[in-house]
């Protein structure tokens, strides 16, 4: 049997979310005073299941890129005033394009 470990990575620092048995959708949190994760840890061990790593880390969009690059609104009614922020725009969705 698989266990598939979903964790993910912040700050360099990978954080066990949880584990998922193959074919389930039971989640089997690190803890080792839980019986399910006690049972998981003993068939690994024992050779009769291994852990396989997903990594959960989102991935952001092009989306997420253009929301993080326009700034706030304080910032772009600042542009609007100066009469920069159809250029600042314009150069946003040409560094992120739609997929």
């Amino acid at each position: 049997m698989k266990y598939f470990k979903h964790y993910e990575t912040i700050d360099g620092v990978d954080r066990v979310n949880y584990f998922q048995p193959e074919d389930t959708n039971m989640c089997i949190p690190e803890a080792p005073d839980n019986m399910d994760y006690f049972r998981m840890m003993e068939a690994c061990e024992a050779g009769e299941a291994e852990i396989v790593e997903v990594d959960d880390t989102p991935v952001p969009t092009w989306s997420d890129n253009r929301i993080a690059a326009y700034g706030s609104w304080r910032e772009q009614l600042d542009m609007m005033y100066h009469g920069t922020w159809e250029d600042h725009v314009a150069s946003v969705k040409a560094a992120n394009p739609k997929e």
